[in-house]
């Protein structure tokens, strides 16, 4: 007898479930920016906390220098570029990223400090270094005028000036040149120049310079205290012209000259001096001044109208 063979029961395979490669794709999508999400805000929480650690805060500053700023001032100027942060997540006080620029140009708004050095000696304290500027004479916009800028002895016009009475500085008018804040009044070398005559002028005990008014022709017009004119040129050494001042001064035809006795002496051309005396003459109770012309050449005095 056949035995019966009983019938096979096969599973059925289950069937694969295809994503649809737009949504595996957006998918993918999502866990890439979850992850970039998840390490750029680990970076901006290690940023918040790395820049607020106390040993690198700046929280004190110094300032030093000088002998009139009020060093006080200084380092609250610096100081004040410290509040705040950057983007709003870094602080400004991080000493990393100090902004040193930024107190550089507060530094320049102060009056009269010069070549300021801004320097952090630890991660919680920055000191200031900084010289002075002194004044040593005015830079003017006319000969007699109260709008004037105080320069130091290179000639540099670094602050404005107030308004002065009294002889206490030599006042300075450029021919042709402006007056303006950060420039000089002349090239250092004419000015060492006229500062020597004005010094060596001042040593005889006769006469002092108030006033130095230059052109663009090296000219130079030294204005004495009390009346008068020198006239020079800046293309000459402050020792010969004085040798040449000193020369007619001395003479006995001159020996009465002092300020306010004459208009000016021209001492433009080597030996050869010019003086213009200013003689009052009295009519009819009105003072009229009568200049007289004297050329001096080489020790031998002669008169002219």
């Amino acid at each position: 007898m056949f035995k019966r063979q009983s019938a096979v029961r096969t599973k059925a395979k289950p069937k694969r479930r295809i994503i649809d490669p737009t949504k595996r794709m957006l998918l993918r999508q999502l866990l890439i920016g979850l992850a970039l999400f998840s390490l750029v805000g680990l970076m901006f929480v290690g940023i918040w906390h790395g820049t607020r650690i106390s040993r690198l805060t700046v929280i004190e500053v110094t300032a030093s220098g000088g002998e009139t700023i009020d060093e006080i001032a200084v380092a609250n100027a610096v100081a004040e570029t410290l509040q705040g942060t950057y983007f709003g997540l870094v602080p400004r006080r991080f000493a990393w990223w100090y902004p040193e620029t930024d107190m550089y140009i507060a530094l320049s708004k102060i009056s009269r400090i010069k070549d300021p050095v801004v320097e952090r000696v630890s991660g919680t304290k920055v000191a200031v270094t900084y010289d002075e500027y002194v004044p040593y004479a005015l830079w003017c916009a006319i000969r007699t005028s109260e709008t004037c800028l105080f320069v130091d002895r290179f000639g540099y016009a670094f602050d404005s000036a107030p308004k002065l009475s009294g002889g206490s500085f030599v006042r300075y008018h450029t021919l042709g040149k402006e007056m303006v804040q950060g420039g000089t009044v002349a090239d250092v070398d004419k000015l060492a120049t006229m500062a020597t005559f004005i010094d060596l002028v001042k040593s005889s005990n006769r006469f002092e310079i108030a006033a130095v008014e230059t052109d663009t022709a090296d000219d130079v017009f030294y204005i004495v205290a009390g009346g008068g004119e020198f006239k020079a040129s800046l293309r000459d050494s402050a020792e010969q012209v004085y040798d040449n001042l000193q020369t007619i001064v001395n003479s006995p035809e001159f020996k009465d000259i002092g300020p306010g006795t004459f208009q000016y002496i021209d001492l433009r051309f080597g030996n050869k001096v010019f003086v213009n005396e200013e003689k009052v003459v009295v009519a009819s109770s009105t003072d009229i001044r009568v200049g007289d012309s004297t050329v001096l050449d080489e020790g031998v005095a002669s008169s002219t109208q």
